[in-house]
């Protein structure tokens, strides 16, 4: 059975910049993934930018024993 997904938004309307963040209703409540909308430029130049992320892959270890550049090749195992 598929985890079903919640989002939560944040709006910054004096940077006019959105956040939207997807994540599994099930614990661990893990991000699915993530949108980031802003302008960028001035003017009649102005563009709406949009950086997206997916989750691709998790692996469950103690991060915070493995977060130095020994443990560089988590990450690759991760496709990061």
């Amino acid at each position: 059975m598929k985890d079903e997904i919640n989002s939560y938004s944040l709006t910054y309307p004096q940077l006019d910049r959105s956040l939207t963040i997807n994540f599994s209703t099930a614990f661990p409540h893990t991000i699915e993934s993530w949108a980031d909308e802003f302008k960028s430029g001035y003017g009649v130049n102005t563009k709406i930018l949009t950086s997206k992320a997916t989750k691709i892959k998790l692996i469950k270890t103690p991060y915070w024993q493995q977060n130095g550049n020994k443990d560089l090749i988590l990450r690759e195992s991760l496709g990061l």
